[in-house]
């Protein structure tokens, strides 16, 4: 028998270590070997996860120095710009790298034009393969250095990538998101407290303004160039969205509803265009595309993406949808599941296909 991959997690006080936490625990193929975290540095993970005292006996944050020692894949659920050496430092040592920030997701220097910092690591974004697995399988398997992607990102490619296949998107698309605060991590601030939050929607970096614009712009790209499970890294081939992100108060989730006007429109309907979704996404075990327009609850909790489309034949639009937990499907569960592809695991390992309801 094989023995476990021992993996570590790099910031794993945050929402998104947490995440990583309880999906490296039920996963059959490894050991979680050490966790980080400054803040929390010395004590166990009960001191900042109440909820899984007793579950990690012995485990006990450590600093980073002292995981990547200890482990042979490292989950880096860090920030952007203090990631990118953490990298270079895992990789430098032999140890492979899921980095849950967004250091390697762009081209160098597009990074630098939408997160303003000059990337600290350019020489390593070749080795770097995009996490998206419904769309990158192939490019996944034996990598070394993953870069999963944003939340809001991964809502909105998953619903315009079947249109942009099948050449049903016009000049550009728009994607509006509803999003949980969750997103935003945990550190707290006064847009997040409850008061300003409860009973309040808010759209926040419309128009153009959020990062998760770019990886939006170059997944949907490579969907309309005609990519998926391509064997080598793709190109960077924009396709021009814009993206309306809202603060909505829910702890998680996110439902995106993506609009284009397809110059062609002739004989679409509801049917054909539900069609187009289940043949694109056939065979892909965190699916699932159905009749019903999802809803965020459906997705809670899980590491699935539910996903629906309409024809409105009056305005000659194409709407689709995606729900995702965004820290399930929309950071631990699709780091996980990328983690999986590389290494030859069941896709599916230590995640979870249901949602919780209520």
């Amino acid at each position: 028998m094989t023995r476990p991959l021992r993996v570590g997690v790099l910031g794993a006080s945050g929402y998104g270590g947490a995440g990583l936490l309880e999906r490296l625990a039920r996963h059959g193929g490894v050991e979680l070997a050490a966790i980080g975290s400054r803040q929390y540095q010395g004590e166990g993970v009960e001191g900042a996860w109440p909820q899984f005292a007793g579950l990690f006996p012995g485990l006990r944050f450590q600093s980073n120095e002292d995981v990547l020692a200890d482990s042979e894949v490292v989950f880096c659920a860090t920030p952007h710009g203090a990631t990118a050496p953490l990298v270079k430092q895992a990789l430098d040592a032999g140890v492979a790298v899921v980095d849950l920030s967004a250091d390697f997701r762009l081209p160098p220097e597009t990074y630098a034009t939408w997160y303003g910092l000059e990337h600290p690591h350019p020489e390593l974004y070749p080795q770097a393969r995009y996490g998206l697995v419904e769309l990158h399988r192939n490019e996944l398997r034996g990598a070394r250095l993953i870069a999963s992607p944003g939340c809001n990102a991964t809502a909105a490619s998953l619903a315009l990538a079947p249109l942009a296949a099948a050449g049903l998107l016009g000049a550009s698309a728009v994607a509006d998101i509803v999003t949980g605060v969750s997103g935003a991590g945990r550190a707290p601030s006064q847009a997040l407290h409850y008061t300003e939050v409860n009973e309040n929607a808010r759209p926040y970096k419309v128009a153009g303004s959020h990062r998760h614009t770019a990886e939006i712009e170059a997944t949907v790209g490579r969907a309309r160039a005609g990519g998926k499970d391509l064997t080598t890294h793709d190109p960077f081939r924009p396709y021009t969205v814009t993206f309306n992100p809202h603060l909505v108060p829910m702890s998680r989730g996110i439902l995106a509803t993506c609009t284009s006007q397809p110059v062609e429109a002739e004989g679409l309907s509801d049917a054909s265009l539900l069609d187009t979704f289940r043949d694109y996404y056939a065979g892909d075990p965190l699916i699932v595309v159905q009749a019903d327009l999802p809803q965020t609850k459906a997705a809670a909790g899980s590491d699935r993406a539910v996903l629906s489309v309409r024809y409105d034949a009056r305005a000659r639009t194409v709407v689709a949808f995606c729900a995702i937990d965004n820290l399930g499907k929309g950071a631990a569960g699709q780091a996980v599941q990328a983690f999986n592809v590389a290494n030859g695991f069941d896709e599916a390992e230590g995640l979870t296909r249901g949602g919780m309801w209520p």
